[in-house]
């Protein structure tokens, strides 16, 4: 899921919400409400976020499963 995944690799990145959102151009509701499920990013976004965190659009939004 990709809350779970954001979360995950964000925090392996040694980021905080707030410091994500800041690289982003992005709020830190943004990144929370992203990482609760309450709000899905835009693909660009996406993008973005994953170039960011050193992983694949895949790797955020598909289960290890």
């Amino acid at each position: 899921m990709l809350s779970d995944k954001l979360k995950e690799f964000r925090r392996n990145e040694g980021l905080t919400q707030k410091e994500l959102a800041m690289v982003l151009d992005s709020s830190q509701n943004t990144i929370s409400q992203y990482e609760s499920g309450k709000r899905t990013p835009t693909i660009k976004k996406l993008l973005e976020i994953s170039a960011l965190l050193g992983c694949s659009v895949d790797e955020l939004t598909h289960s290890n499963s």
